[in-house]
């Protein structure tokens, strides 16, 4: 009885390693066609949204290109396929990104830096001319605007009209907060670089940075840099970020911005302080290297009265992308008429809220961004200013 017994106990842990065996390869097996299912899945749906998100905003291209705002809609929709291509940023020491170089039809990037109308062919008389650098973001490098038409290359053209042979750098990178603008100027300077006037034009993505990354005086994105891991941890570091994945969408939706609504107050006041510490850093070496300077906060959509029908809706997207973030820069400005900062002169930083006031006409081409009319009246004003400071050559 005891070997029947033993060999009975053998028999039935044989028989139970075997389904083990067997449920585990059955599991495997599932495991694998699920895995496969959800790489299938995965790779379909990074594949769907990528064509939607082309057809989104090639549909956000179209309607600016027909907004109004451009007086030609087939040539501004050959334009925004080359802003396409032309619209990215590569690392850069110290300022964390700079303009990829490009050559097309309406956007020129040589070194970083885009080109500008040249008073030179009209004006050979080089020792009268003044150079001018102007440092700001997207609006400045003249997002939604041909090389010829951005804020610095208008500028060139009026100074010109007047009398006055001018050589314009257009420094401007997109997203530029003035932090990033003060340190390009000062690599500029470091080379011995240094201008007659220099111009910085910003404010909004002082505002907007502060928004997005729930705190003031970063760059814009600086929540997304990653850390670099030791040099031994490096090649084996693999990062893996759920929020990349197509599955996280589907399941989520698009991922919606907090915004800063809750945090209006401090965070004003934080970008603000930035802001003018830059200006009265910018003004300090002014006074030691000769040179003059002109500071302008740039108008939002908000500012203007009589907006259009598509004006009015790029401003209400706007402000679902990110919440608060078009009443965090009113109160900014607001804050600077009302604060007394006894290291500035008075009228230092010039507020170009009420410059669109009283156009009816389409201004914005988004929620952030004007076309080359909008361009044209900045212009005007950035001009009269400097044929303030300096007599027509004649």
């Amino acid at each position: 009885m005891g070997a029947d017994d033993a060999l009975l106990r053998t028999s039935v842990a044989r028989m139970r390693v075997i389904r083990l065996t067997a449920l585990l390869n059955e599991i495997w097996v599932i495991l694998g066609v699920a895995l496969l299912l959800l790489t299938i899945l995965e790779v379909s749906l990074t594949s769907y949204y990528e064509r939607a998100d082309k057809r989104e905003r090639q549909s956000a291209a179209k309607a600016a290109a027909n907004s109004g705002v451009y007086a030609n809609a087939d040539l501004a929709e050959e334009y925004f396929k080359e802003l396409t291509d032309a619209k990215h940023r590569t690392w850069a020491p110290y300022t964390q990104t700079r303009e990829a170089d490009y050559k097309g039809k309406f956007i020129n990037v040589n070194d970083g830096t885009r080109r500008t109308w040249d008073s030179e062919a009209i004006n050979d008389d080089r020792s009268t001319g003044l150079k001018i650098f102007f440092f700001g973001g997207s609006t400045l490098w003249g997002l939604g605007s041909r090389d010829d038409f951005t804020i610095p290359s208008l500028v060139a053209k009026m100074l010109a009209e007047n009398g006055i042979g001018a050589k314009v750098t257009n420094y401007a990178v997109i997203g530029d907060v003035t932090t990033q603008s003060l340190i390009r100027f000062v690599i500029e300077l470091r080379k011995r670089n240094v201008p007659d006037l220099v111009v910085f034009y910003s404010g909004s993505v002082e505002a907007f940075s502060a928004c997005y990354e729930g705190e003031p005086g970063v760059p814009l994105g600086n929540s997304n840099l990653e850390k670099r891991p030791p040099k031994k941890e490096e090649k084996a570091r693999i990062s893996i970020r759920l929020e990349n994945f197509a599955l996280i969408r589907l399941l989520t939706g698009k991922t919606q911005l907090a915004g800063c609504s809750k945090k209006l107050d401090v965070l004003s006041d934080g970008a603000l302080d930035v802001y003018l510490g830059n200006v009265r850093f910018i003004e300090a070496i002014s006074r030691s290297l000769s040179f003059k300077t002109l500071f302008y906060l740039e108008p939002q959509l908000s500012d203007k009265t009589h907006r259009t029908k598509y004006e009015e809706d790029q401003l209400l997207k706007s402000e679902k992308r990110l919440p608060g973030k078009n009443d965090l820069y009113s109160l900014m400005r607001s804050k600077l008429v009302k604060r007394e900062d006894q290291s500035l002169e008075k009228n230092v930083i010039h507020d170009l809220r009420t410059i669109f006031s009283d156009v009816a006409s389409p201004i914005y081409m988004d929620g952030g961004h004007y076309g080359e009319d909008g361009n044209e009246r900045i212009s005007r004003k950035i001009a009269a200013d400097i044929l303030a400071l300096y007599a027509p050559v004649k």
